[in-house]
C-alpha cells in the first residue's frame, strides 16, 4: 500500500436511482419507454468519477425480495409505496450502463444495500484504504470512522466523525438515537413522543438504550411511562437500524479498480435508450484496436504525429465535434491518416467515464496551426468545408485543401 492511501468509493445505487428519477423529469425514447432515471443515473455517475477520481468504485442494490429485518418486524419499510411504474423496466438498463462501465454491481438476497456497504466498507478500511460512501442515506453514520466518510454528491456534503458527532453525540451514538427516535421513512417505530432531538439528549445523558431502560427511576411523567411501555419495541428499533457489517461477500478491492469502459456495449446502449450527447462521447472511440491505429495523448507523440504529416506532405484529416452545425460546433477531436489502414486520433475535450488524460487544446491547436495553414500540405477530407469552418473558430485558417471526397 502506497503512502497515500488508495480511494475506494461505494456507490448507494439504490439511492442514486430514485434520486436520478425524480431529478429528471419526463423523458423518453421515441418507442415511449421512459428513461429519464438511467439518464439522470449514468450522468451523477459520470460526474463523480470525473469530479472525485477515484481509483476503486463499485456500486450497491437493493435485491429483491424481503430482507432478514422483515422477518424481525414484518412492518419494517410497509409504510412504503411500490416503485413508480415507469421506473421499474429501468432497473435493468442502469445495471447494465454501470456493467457496460465496467464497474461491479454487488447486490445480495435477504440483506439491504446498506448492510453491504457497512461489511465492504469495515473490510477495506481496515486493508487500509480511504472509502467515501455516496449517499444520502443517514443511517450509514453508524459506519463513519478516520477512514470511511458519507459524500451526498446532490448537496455537496461530507460527513466524516466529527459531522456525525455533532449531529448524534458520537458515531457510536447513531443507532441509539435512531432506535429511540424511530425512522418514519423505514417504518421504524421507536417511542412515541421521542423525536432526535429528545432521544440526542437522553443518550447524551444515559450513553445508552440499555442504560436508559434500567435508570427510568431518573425520569419522570410521560416520557417515563412511555419509555417502560415501549421499551421492547426501543430495543427492536435499535436492532432494526443497526446495520449488518459482517456478511460474506467474495469480493477484493481489486475486483472493484477502475478501468475503460466497454464503450461498443455502451454504445449499443446509448442507441437504443437514444442518449444522443452521451453517444457521441463514446462512439467517436470506436476506432480500430490494431497497432497502426494511434491515440495521441502525449507531447511527444503529437510531435511525432507532426513530423510524419509533414514528411507526407499530404494527409487526410476530419474533426469530431459537438454538433453537426458548424457555427456552434466546438472541437472534440482531430483525426489524421496519410495512407489506408493507419490513422491517429488526437482526444481533445473529452469528458466521458474513464476519458484519458489528454494534452491541453490551447497546446495542441498552437503546434498544428503551421501545419494546417501550410498552403504546401495537401489536405484531404469529406465534407472539408466543414472542418474549415470549425478550425476557423477555433482560430486556424485552413490551407491547401486538395480533395474534398463529398
Amino acid at each position: 500500500m502506497s503512502e497515500q492511501p488508495e480511494k475506494l468509493y461505494l456507490v448507494d445505487g439504490s439511492s442514486y436511482i430514485y434520486r436520478a428519477y425524480y431529478a429528471i423529469r419526463h423523458l423518453s425514447n421515441s418507442k415511449g419507454e421512459a428513461t429519464n432515471a438511467v439518464y439522470g443515473f449514468t450522468n451523477m455517475l459520470m460526474g463523480l468519477v470525473r469530479d472525485e477520481k477515484p481509483d476503486h468504485l463499485a456500486v450497491i442494490f437493493d435485491a429483491k425480495g424481503p430482507t432478514f429485518r422483515k422477518d424481525i418486524y414484518p412492518e419494517y419499510k410497509a409504510n412504503r409505496s411500490a416503485m413508480p411504474e415507469d421506473l421499474v423496466p429501468q432497473i435493468p438498463w442502469i445495471k447494465d450502463v454501470v456493467r457496460a462501465f465496467n464497474m461491479p454491481v454487488i447486490e445480495q438476497t435477504g440483506y439491504e444495500a446498506d448492510d453491504i456497504i457497512a461489511t465492504l466498507a469495515k473490510r477495506f478500511a481496515a486493508d487500509g484504504l480511504e472509502v467515501t460512501v455516496v449517499t444520502g442515506d443517514k443511517d450509514l453514520m453508524q459506519i463513519v470512522n478516520d477512514r470511511v466518510r458519507l459524500l451526498d454528491t446532490m448537496k455537496g456534503k461530507i460527513s466524516g466523525p466529527a459531522e456525525v458527532t455533532e449531529r448524534f453525540g458520537g458515531v457510536d451514538k447513531v443507532i441509539e438515537v435512531q432506535g429511540l427516535a424511530g425512522d418514519s421513512s423505514d417504518n421504524v417505530p421507536g417511542v412515541p413522543g421521542i423525536g432526535e432531538k429528545t432521544a440526542r439528549a437522553l443518550i447524551d445523558e444515559f450513553g445508552s438504550i440499555e442504560n436508559l431502560l434500567a435508570n427510568l427511576d431518573q425520569l419522570k411523567g410521560k416520557r417515563r411511562e412511555n419509555l417502560e411501555n415501549f421499551a421492547e419495541q426501543a430495543l427492536l428499533s435499535k436492532q432494526l437500524v443497526t446495520l449488518v457489517d459482517d456478511m460474506e461477500i467474495d469480493a477484493d478491492y481489486a475486483d472493484f479498480s477502475l478501468s475503460e469502459p466497454d464503450a461498443e456495449a455502451l454504445t449499443e446502449l446509448f442507441k437504443k435508450l437514444e442518449f444522443h450527447k452521451l453517444l457521441q462521447e463514446f462512439s467517436v472511440q470506436q476506432k480500430s484496436s490494431g497497432d497502426h491505429y494511434h491515440a495521441v495523448l502525449s507531447e511527444q507523440e503529437l510531435d511525432a504525429l507532426i513530423d510524419t504529416l509533414r514528411a507526407a506532405k499530404r494527409f487526410a484529416l476530419d474533426t469530431e465535434t459537438t454538433s453537426l452545425n458548424a457555427v456552434q460546433a466546438d472541437l472534440v477531436g482531430l483525426s489524421f491518416a496519410v495512407q489506408a489502414d493507419e490513422a491517429w486520433y488526437l482526444p481533445l475535450t473529452h469528458h466521458y467515464l474513464g476519458a484519458p488524460q489528454q494534452l491541453p487544446i490551447e497546446l495542441v491547436l498552437e503546434k498544428l496551426r503551421p501545419l494546417l495553414e501550410d498552403p504546401e500540405l495537401e489536405k484531404i477530407g469529406q465534407n472539408i468545408k466543414y472542418d474549415d469552418l470549425v478550425l476557423r473558430r477555433a482560430g486556424i485558417e485552413l490551407a491547401g485543401v486538395a480533395v474534398d471526397t463529398m
